[in-house]
């Protein structure tokens, strides 16, 4: 529920406007000049404001200055009967969201307000959380309880030496939270020195890890300092560690046991003082068990285990990231967009997600690309998934003559909606409301599948 001014000459206007946004379940606060509407501004507080242009004598463009002034975060419409290029501009360049005509249908002028509102609360949300951990966890958005309780465990142990492994799903953000750990340690002066274990072939990783004295080996033309050199004094970040091989985890055990390590070629050791923060995609303990990852390395690393929760079980987060890569890349790309359509919003949260924050940044920044209104709309979010084996398999039996494409299409049909009742908990309405049905056609799949 949000409260909302209107202010309007015109009684039958506002009496109108009244009926039709409480039945949306909202509070109206009603005035007829800009004297009343200042007092209900001075004794109340509201979520949205819509101004007429003409207040009888007077011009509702000095009331919506004094309201960017005095309530700089509140959003507003503008409404008239007299449209004028001029005075549209106007409006918008002082601050005003949206500038509607009047006589305007009802249903629209309220998808617009619905609209308005709904992006408000975004932008409010996104700079209280900007401003709450900006300088604690960096450019880190998100509000669930998951998500807190990462931030919780980041602000514990940032100022101790524990050594941390960050669990999480490709994409999920394991690499800012190692760095908001450094950030905010007492290492925060000292490097931050990142390796993608994954990135650097095995024969390659201990001279990238330990460095090399000259003459090591053919081609070692020079010594090198290694990374953990480099990270002396700061944190060392051991991204996707899973991937390194038994030998090398028995080389950095003893590093995080005893701060030494000796180059490759070389014969005396080298102190260093470094923190270690590791982070994998796989299921470690798992590995442990089976002893494909070595246990003594796993306890060295794991002081503190923190598991990010992937972005499908993050709740109303999407839409904040949505919002934030939103205003990032058009202001790159030096383009006007406000927000999301409400279809596209409903888009963004029909998809599961497999890649997370990294697949919905890509695909934000696509939509940026695309667009050419001044709101996202549902065509310029192009979603690419990959096709299931299965699936594949499938086309193999079409194109041989062993199913017909009806068959084939109604197999998919059926996996649809069962993925979409099992999201729903078996709740009929909720999956309708998912899938863009009504629960009539919902119904009559669910008896052509014969799906109980």
């Amino acid at each position: 529920m949000a409260n909302i001014l209107i202010v309007d000459d015109d009684i039958s206007i506002l009496e109108v406007l009244e009926i039709a946004i409480e039945n949306q379940g909202h509070k109206v606060s009603k005035a007829q000049n800009s004297k009343e509407a200042k007092e209900l501004l001075f004794s109340k507080l509201f979520d949205l404001a819509i101004l007429d242009i003409k207040l009888g004598s007077e011009n509702g463009l000095d009331l919506l200055r004094f309201i960017k002034k005095e309530h700089p975060s509140l959003p507003v419409l503008m409404i008239t009967a007299f449209a004028d290029p001029k005075t549209a501009v106007e409006s918008i360049k002082l601050g005003a969201k949206d500038y509607i005509p009047k006589p305007f249908d009802i249903d629209e002028f309220l998808l617009v307000l619905e609209k308005t509102i709904e992006t408000s609360k975004l932008e409010e949300e996104n700079i209280r959380l900007k401003t709450e951990i900006k300088g604690r966890y960096g450019p880190i958005i998100g509000n669930s309880p998951k998500m807190q309780e990462v931030f919780n465990l980041v602000k514990k142990i940032a100022p101790t030496n524990i050594n941390v492994l960050i669990i999480g799903e490709s994409g999920t953000g394991k690499e800012l939270i190692a760095r908001a750990i450094h950030e905010n340690s007492l290492r925060r002066d000292g490097p931050f020195v990142p390796i993608n274990c994954g990135g650097v072939p095995d024969e390659l990783i201990e001279s990238e890890l330990f460095g090399y004295r000259q003459g090591a080996f053919t081609g070692a033309t020079h010594s090198k300092k290694g990374l953990l050199q480099k990270a002396d004094k700061g944190t060392f970040f051991l991204d996707e560690v899973g991937e390194i091989s038994q030998n090398i985890q028995v080389k950095l055990l003893r590093c995080i046991q005893e701060g030494t390590f000796i180059p490759l070629g070389a014969l005396e050791e080298i102190k260093v003082d470094v923190r270690f923060i590791g982070s994998t995609n796989r299921d470690i303990e798992k590995e442990v068990s089976q002893g494909i990852f070595r246990e003594d390395f796993f306890y060295r690393l794991s002081g503190m285990i923190i598991k990010i929760p992937p972005l499908r079980e993050r709740g109303d987060d999407l839409l904040l990231l949505a919002e934030y890569f939103l205003q990032k890349f058009a202001k790159q790309q030096n383009k006007k967009i406000k927000g999301f359509s409400q279809e596209a919003m409903k888009k963004l949260t029909s998809y599961h997600y497999p890649g997370n924050v990294r697949e919905l940044e890509n695909l934000i920044e696509r939509a940026v690309a695309l667009e050419t209104s001044s709101y996202i709309t549902p065509s310029s979010i192009i979603i690419y998934e990959k096709a299931p084996q299965g699936d594949l398999d499938s086309f193999e039996q079409i194109f041989s003559g062993k199913k017909t494409i009806d068959e084939f299409l109604d197999e998919i049909d059926k996996k649809i909606i069962l993925k979409a009742l099992e999201r729903c908990k078996g709740n009929k309405k909720e999956t309708a409301k998912l899938l863009g049905l009504n629960l009539r056609q919902l119904r009559y799949r669910l008896e052509k599948h014969k799906i109980n």
